[in-house]
């Protein structure tokens, strides 16, 4: 018995020891950094999850809430288009200057590991300065309805809440789909979609986020027959009058209770304006603020609802 425990013993020894110097498999280890491409063309290296993220405008910000990002967010842009969700989900967050004027000094202060930005001067200009202090920008453009999905999907994949953000891209679409029923078969008006104020302002054409929506409403936007190539044209009394569209859409950058009713005075008494259609018949509206002052994210659907009662109110 002895000898048995005695062999038993070696051959236990034998094998751990044969176990211990046996070759292991390398741990791979996971990559905390990614490359993408931005809306500029721009490669950047960004974390693949983000624990301190800036987001420089309303738009971007919504988007990467609603895909599961509020905890991470240090810093929101000051602004009166945040819906009364975000505010919420990110109130710990610092504010960090409007779109067009982000505070540097801020944004470093708060030690993020990424910045969100959209594609405007005002924030592709801070690559340089952010890039010299470790930091990665990342520009998001949201110029129509496809890219509100990519980057939900996007941003799920960065706070690791995919299913969140897929589940928030399902019912964006849905909601989107129903108001578009709602208006199927029917004959669109001629509308004009006017950016600015009576005596300064460009029309938006298709390309443009808002005119994108007109389009997904079956279109009559007259500033697409103006034949631009951009999302925005000047217009001319001339070419107004000569379309004379039945609605007309205007967006203003300030609050709508007190310009609302300037801007349907001037229009009114403006003679050049009074022999058109939709100032005739009082079918001008001046769109919601933070519905349309930005690209409404995730509120989409309220959009092209606001649209869609007012291009067919008469139907």
């Amino acid at each position: 018995m002895r000898k048995i425990i005695v062999i038993l013993a070696a051959l236990c020894m034998i094998a751990a020891a044969v176990f211990a110097l046996w070759p292991k498999e390398k741990e791979v280890s996971q990559p905390t950094e990614l490359t993408v491409t931005d809306s500029t063309g721009r490669e950047v290296s960004i974390p693949v999850h983000p624990k301190r993220v800036v987001c420089l405008n309303a738009s971007n910000l919504d988007l990467f809430v609603a895909a599961g990002g509020a905890d991470a967010v240090v810093g929101k842009p000051t602004s009166q288009a945040l819906s009364e969700e975000v505010q919420a989900a990110t109130a710990s967050a610092e504010e960090v200057g409007i779109i067009h004027q982000p505070d540097l000094e801020k944004i470093l202060s708060l030690q993020p590991d990424l910045v969100i930005g959209t594609n405007v001067p005002f924030h592709t200009d801070l690559e340089g300065t952010l890039g010299e202090a470790g930091v990665p920008i990342y520009i998001r453009a949201l110029d129509d309805v496809p890219s509100l999905y990519e980057a939900l999907r996007f941003y799920g994949s960065l706070t690791g809440s995919e299913q969140r953000a897929e589940e928030a891209v399902a019912s964006l679409q849905e909601k989107m789909a129903a108001v578009e029923q709602q208006v199927k078969g029917k004959t669109p008006p001629k509308s004009l979609l006017v950016f600015g104020a009576p005596d300064s302002f460009n029309m938006g054409t298709g390309r443009c986020f808002t005119g994108g929506l007109i389009n997904m409403l079956g279109g009559g936007n007259i500033a697409d027959a103006a034949e631009e190539d951009g999302a925005y044209a000047p217009l001319s009394m001339e070419f107004v009058a000569r379309e004379n569209p039945d609605v007309i859409f205007i967006i203003v950058h300030g609050p709508t209770e007190t310009l609302e009713p300037k801007m349907r005075h001037d229009l009114q008494e403006n003679p050049a304006w009074a022999d058109v259609s939709a100032v005739k018949r009082g079918r001008v509206y001046v769109l919601p603020y933070d519905l349309f002052a930005v690209n409404p994210g995730i509120r989409a659907a309220d959009a092209l609802q606001v649209l869609a009662d007012a291009m067919y109110a008469e139907d």
